[in-house]
């Protein structure tokens, strides 16, 4: 029987699940680090003394190679002056932030700082890049060149010489601002491994401003050569119940796609025309990295704090998604209830403050989840028992392992239990039956499944399904099958 090394089986969606009863999706909240927010502002006489936060410089990852996080964020000093500037910073945690002084770049006279690019936008470390001055890529926009979009080419992203002008035809001769870009490993075909999402500006159907931000996405063989999906947009706010989708980041995972997204709406209590705008973090998932769907949209996986909290206005999501030591990081800018004319011209008839924008202290928090746990089946009420039957596996599409991801097991109060049916009917195969298999109650991102008398490399080369059995407020994030 052929096995792949790992395979996962994950409920971003419920393509992979038959029937259910008493059993629902979930997109599960990530947790928010008690370090928050995790790179600090920079002193009153520095460039990032209001801001730092990965909002216009969009990119948080982890370098397998030197062992090290990298950031390139935004930052701002506490003037009215609206300037852009890409700061660089390094971390052994994750959590801890290192600003380099790089001395590339002055500030108010003097170069002892962190600044490595006028300008701004997403970046990538291309391991497969063969010219080592290419070896990290990004999309910039921003001055010298304020209305060209260009890609920009480094051999340590900190030093950037800056090439090429992109410019699609769908752009009109403007210059969009940059949401996300990824090589996407996972894509077979050479010519679209290269995918950018740029937002532009379409009627809106709600209360808000007359024109919203809509996402359309591109792809292409290198950064120079994009061409954009004939079936954009792939997120616009007409669509759902939020107000707007201002930024977003884009992660391939597990050969599916993961899209959390800026979830944004407006309070009416009268601090704009159209009132305060608040946003936290939702999910939307795609199979095939062009088509997405939202998630459950009542379900925030980032939530925005409580008031009084640094981050309890609006939060905007880096671009990408960071594994490490089977964790991902999500990392966003945080932003406080403090007013704001954003978007522009949100501004009420009687203010005396004027247009101020975006011009208020925000700063980068990290929040985490577990590997695979985005989303989860569970039961409806996380009490009452339930159950869900999976898709039919092929032999092929199974391993000689079987294992769970589960979380909020509790021996004798939480609990699943699996059964293995035949690919037709409902009677479980002999020594397959849920009373045959020994309870999962414990947390674990890879629980092994057993059975009493039988193993999971017994079953023969017919597709089988799975029946989950659920008690209480276990959670199931994925199936693992290893070879």
């Amino acid at each position: 029987m052929k096995t792949m090394p790992e395979r996962r089986v994950l409920f971003l969606d419920l393509a992979d699940v038959q029937a259910r009863h008493n059993v629902v999706q979930a997109v599960c909240e990530a947790e928010k680090h008690t370090n928050n927010p995790v790179l600090p502002l920079g002193d009153h006489h520095e460039w990032d003394s209001l801001q730092a936060r990965p909002w216009e410089g969009r990119t948080v990852l982890y370098d397998e190679e030197e062992r090290l996080f990298k950031c390139w964020y935004a930052g701002k000093d506490v003037g009215v002056e609206r300037w852009w500037n890409t700061g660089y910073a390094v971390s052994d945690d994750g959590v801890h932030w290192e600003k380099p002084t790089l001395g590339l770049h002055e500030y108010r006279g003097r170069s002892d700082n962190n600044i490595c690019l006028r300008g701004w936008g997403p970046v990538v470390k291309d391991l497969e890049e063969d010219d080592p001055a290419r070896r990290y890529k990004m999309i910039v926009k921003g001055p010298p060149r304020e209305r060209m979009i260009r890609a920009g080419y480094s051999p340590d992203g900190i030093h950037w010489t800056e090439e090429a002008q992109i410019d699609l035809p769908e752009w009109d001769g403007g210059a969009p601002d940059i949401v996300a870009l990824i090589k996407d490993e996972q894509e077979a075909d050479p010519g679209r491994r290269w995918k950018m999402i740029w937002q532009a500006v379409l009627p809106n159907n709600k209360h808000g401003p007359e024109r919203v931000r809509v996402k359309h996405i591109a792809f292409g063989p290198d950064l120079e050569h994009l061409t954009a999906s004939a079936d954009n947009p792939v997120l616009h706010p007409n669509d759902s119940t939020e107000q707007e989708n201002h930024y977003l980041m884009l992660a391939p995972y597990a050969g599916q796609y993961v899209m959390p997204y800026e979830y944004g709406w407006y309070v009416p209590n009268g601090t704009g025309r159209f009132g305060m705008y608040c946003a936290d973090i939702r999910l939307a998932v795609s199979r095939d990295g062009e088509h997405f769907s939202r998630g459950q949209t009542h379900q925030p996986l980032i939530r925005r704090g409580v008031r009084g909290d640094w981050d309890s206005g609006s939060l905007v999501i880096a671009d990408k998604l960071v594994e490490h030591n089977d964790q991902m990081y999500l990392y966003y800018c945080g932003n406080g209830e403090d007013w704001t004319s954003w978007p522009g011209g949100n501004i009420p008839d009687d203010s005396h403050w004027g247009n101020t924008g975006a011009l208020r202290m925000s700063q980068m928090g990290l929040a985490t989840l577990g590997r695979d746990r985005f989303t989860c089946l569970e039961t409806v009420d996380r009490e009452t028992p339930g159950y869900a039957v999976t898709r039919a596996l092929t032999a092929e599409e199974r391993g000689a392992r079987l294992s769970l991801n589960i979380s909020d097991g509790q021996p004798l109060r939480s609990w699943v239990e699996v059964e293995v049916l035949p690919a037709e009917g409902d009677e479980p195969l002999a020594g397959f039956s849920r009373d045959d298999c020994r309870p999962l109650g414990r947390d674990g991102l890879r629980e092994p499944v057993s059975w009493r008398e039988r193993r999971w490399d017994d079953l023969g080369p017919d597709a089988v399904r799975l029946r989950i059995h659920f008690c209480g407020a276990a959670r199931l994030h994925a199936l693992n099958f290893s070879g």
